[in-house]
């Protein structure tokens, strides 16, 4: 059995330093920690935070492994983030926390305090790969998983990256991912919940783009009985760029809420955010969506987009899209959101030609998610969430 921490309310400062670890680490788990303790309980409108109580909450002093479903490309480092710590300390150092920062909320500060599982991904400057890195994490010891990974690709690197997190136990996870991209560098991230049906997920993911770098980012939400994600793209080089999309499932007593931002930062930034949601039987999505153009940002193209099908009346969604703009060089902004039923002139069109109405509203449905589903970049991954998804309609 795994060493238990105490109760989190109750932690002291000694309790979250881990032996061998460097001063520089045990002195930021210390600050995250008395954070953490300054800090109110975060107001999510949207999200029962009950299903998140930190009471309920077990944590074990020993690390979860994760599961590398493919050979790390060539020239590419991974390894657990506590052993990385150990053997690239300068990395570690220099980017961890600056992406997501401990006073952004509680479940970031306690993240930062304790987290013993996962991983490091590093790509030095101009090694470029196309061999998909599968990533899969799943729960150890105690109730609860507090994991941290960290990607860092230098400046002109290629990376394609899928992030999994799947499997049954816990039932809570508190997970953070710094996606950090030098200079001229392209990221393509697919970013996966596929939690058992009784997992409570939260999440901070967090991009910084550095100049002319790109990000091309997919989401697949479909697993979790409650999920909260703060995700945010930084471009803050210039002419960096992010093509954003998404695909959220929510069916009986499934509660799942993702709040993305793109945040402008650099000269001539573009970014595309396309979310799409379809929720069904009792089950409830949020997109709580904001665009926001900062001061210094100039000639900016930027678009939010998500769109939503309820296939049974019970079911919810709601969409808050939003757009703050604070300068005056914009060359295109704009949101948008949709909401609705299937299409009734499809179905009859459908049906008219023999199509089962069953069958015609899953032909449209996985019509609807095709966008996102074929950026999956493995073929075998890509084959088993579109089963997944198949079978819930």
């Amino acid at each position: 059995m795994a060493t238990k921490l105490p109760a989190i309310a109750s932690l002291s400062a000694a309790d979250v330093l881990v032996a061998n670890e460097p001063t520089w680490l045990q002195t930021w788990r210390q600050a995250a920690l008395a954070t953490f303790k300054t800090l109110d309980v975060p107001y999510w409108r949207r999200t029962d935070l009950q299903a998140f109580d930190y009471a309920a909450m077990q944590l074990s002093a020993e690390a979860s492994p994760f599961t590398i479903g493919a050979n790390a490309p060539t020239g590419v480092v991974v390894m657990p983030l506590a052993q990385a710590v150990r053997e690239h300390p300068a990395i570690v150092q220099a980017h961890l926390g600056s992406a997501v920062v401990a006073s952004v909320s509680t479940y970031a500060a306690i993240n930062a305090a304790t987290w013993r599982d996962g991983w490091f991904v590093y790509v030095p400057k101009n090694v470029e790969t196309d061999v998909p890195l599968h990533l899969i994490q799943g729960f150890g010891e105690g109730n609860t998983l507090m994991t941290r990974n960290l990607v860092v690709l230098e400046r002109g690197a290629h990376l394609t990256l899928v992030e999994q997190f799947s499997g049954d136990g816990g039932p809570n996870s508190n997970a953070v991912s710094e996606l950090i991209l030098g200079d001229g560098a392209t990221l393509k991230y697919t970013g996966m919940q596929t939690w058992g049906a009784n997992v409570r997920h939260v999440g901070h993911v967090v991009a910084k783009v550095g100049n002319d770098a790109t990000i091309e980012w997919v989401a697949i939400n479909t697993g979790a009985a409650h999920q909260h994600i703060e995700a945010e793209t930084n471009l803050v080089g210039n002419g960096s760029r992010v093509d954003w999309m998404a695909a959220t499932v929510a069916s009986d007593g499934q509660r799942l809420l993702t709040a993305p931002w793109l945040r402008h930062v650099g000269r001539s930034t573009e970014a595309h955010m396309d979310f799409k949601t379809v929720v069904k039987g009792s089950g409830y999505a949020t997109f709580d969506g904001m665009i926001k153009i900062e001061g210094g940002s100039t000639d900016t193209i930027t678009r939010l987009e998500e769109h939503a099908l309820h296939l049974s009346p019970q079911a919810r969604s709601d969409s808050v899209p939003g757009l703050k703009i604070d300068t005056n060089n914009v060359q295109k902004a704009g949101h948008a959101s949709t909401s609705g039923e299937v299409d009734e002139e499809q179905l009859f069109y459908m049906q008219a030609r023999g199509i089962p109405k069953s069958e015609a509203v899953h032909m449209i449905v996985m019509g609807f998610f095709e966008p996102v589903l074929d950026r999956i970049p493995l073929e075998s991954l890509r084959e088993q969430v579109t089963a997944a998804i198949a079978a819930r309609i």
